[in-house]
């Protein structure tokens, strides 16, 4: 019971205060339209001021994909392998940067194309700033479009390239739209040259590659050919060497048997003079087996032994020219054989073709290939004749930013505004009154 009573006297309470809020509400009646009117009116001047204002223009021009034709003079040369999207991807991410607007804007003069009047700017930065700030780059809207499509062809549509929109806005529409174009078309080549010095560097670095091979290659064949004439020389003088201790052995062979002939020859001389043969008997031997007989056996295995034949006379001579000899060299028949093997091998003709060799790069067949190679990139013409980085789907033009809806919409926001804060400040007032009569009760 209680509580219901509590309810009843809250809901009384509530009713009381609104019924008071609405009362001093129309009390202030005048006060809230009259306040709301005032910010109406406001706005409204302020739209009549703007109308005076110079008329702004949105200036676009859009862009699509690269031509076939610009990859396939790209890639002609199989150095690169660019596709239309990676060339596209260059052309967006130049067109969009900042830094590259504000050197076109400021290379082309716009500041002072743009400053018609030719007063000084107070702050040329923040302008410039401004302007490249407007300068956007986003892709063409479409989706309203496809509001009008039916199911059957929709996909067909969805399948159609989007164009890159670059705009900006701005009062002078002939000098923002010439802006645009130049941006657009230094952006593209830039983009192409860039794309060609990237090219022309990958040349320019298998050049070097291919001396850098080459230089290696010769330095590979004069390492293998010194070696290979070292190789020849330590051979050959080996060889030589070995024949050199042939000939001496043969010498020494020729010397012992001519100190043992001196021996022989002198035992055979003291055996003769014994005797009493003096002079040789050589003439006899062609006398009658019956004048004399040759048949003297004094060893078992000779017939006429020397010390008859030479006799004592002779077989002295004989000693004294074994010991009268210098060389025993013409003596030996396999000399002449031995010092033309050393001959042969000092007059080596491949040593001496190695020595004088002074180019080897025509015994190297990779240096014919790299050759040919180096020819063919040199032989390389990079031309931008053409090749674009994109295709200019639409060239800058202009169209007026229409500020009707603007204006409505800001007219109703004003009436909208200034009710609510006339109603809010109406209520402000009656509190504060309502506690000073409180005071004044008191």
């Amino acid at each position: 019971m209680q509580q219901n009573m509590n309810e009843s006297h809250y809901y009384e309470e509530s009713e009381i205060d609104l019924r008071q809020l609405a009362k001093s509400l129309k009390e202030r009646s005048r006060f809230i339209f009259g306040l709301t009117g005032i910010i109406t009116l406001i706005a409204i001047a302020y739209i009549m001021y703007q109308g005076t204002l110079p008329l702004q223009y949105k200036v676009e021009t859009s862009f699509l994909k690269p031509a076939d034709t610009t990859v396939l003079n790209l890639n002609k040369f199989h150095l690169l392998s660019e596709t239309k999207d990676s060339i596209y991807t260059r052309f967006l991410n130049l067109v969009s940067s900042k830094s590259f607007q504000k050197s076109v804007f400021l290379d082309g003069d716009y500041l002072n194309k743009l400053n018609e009047t030719n007063e000084p700017i107070a702050d040329v930065k923040a302008f410039v700033s401004g302007i490249i700030n407007s300068t956007q780059l986003s892709v063409s809207e479409i989706d309203s479009k496809r509001n009008d499509i039916d199911n059957s062809n929709y996909l067909a549509y969805a399948k159609i390239e989007l164009p890159y929109v670059l705009s900006i806005e701005g009062e002078n529409p002939d000098v923002l739209s010439e802006y645009l174009d130049e941006v657009a078309s230094k952006a593209n080549q830039e983009t192409v040259l860039n794309i060609l010095n990237l090219e022309q560097q990958i040349i320019s670095n298998r050049l070097e590659e291919i001396t850098l091979e080459k230089n290696m290659l010769l330095g590979k064949a004069k390492e293998d050919r010194l070696s290979q004439i070292l190789r020849i020389k330590e051979e050959d003088a080996q060889k030589i060497r070995e024949l050199n201790d042939l000939i001496e052995r043969a010498r020494y062979k020729a010397k012992e048997e001519r100190m043992n002939d001196i021996e022989t020859l002198t035992a055979a001389a003291k055996l003769a003079g014994s005797l009493g043969i003096i002079d040789n008997n050589l003439g006899k031997i062609n006398e009658s087996n019956n004048d004399i007989n040759l048949n003297i056996a004094i060893n078992e295995t000779d017939d006429l032994p020397e010390w008859y034949l030479f006799g004592e006379k002779a077989l002295l001579e004989r000693v004294e020219l074994l010991k009268s000899r210098t060389s025993d060299d013409p003596f030996i028949p396999e000399l002449v054989s031995l010092n033309n093997q050393i001959n042969e091998i000092q007059n080596n003709n491949l040593l001496q073709t190695l020595e004088e060799r002074q180019d080897d790069s025509p015994f190297i067949a990779r240096i014919n290939e790299l050759d040919i190679e180096s020819a063919k990139l040199k032989s390389i013409i990079l031309d931008i004749t053409g090749i674009d980085a994109m295709q200019i789907q639409q060239y800058a033009s202009a169209q007026p930013i229409p500020n009707n809806s603007k204006n409505m919409l800001l007219i109703v926001l004003a009436l909208i505004g200034g009710f609510v804060m006339s109603i809010i400040l109406a209520g402000l007032l009656n509190l504060f009154k309502e506690e000073e009569i409180e005071q004044k009760n008191k």
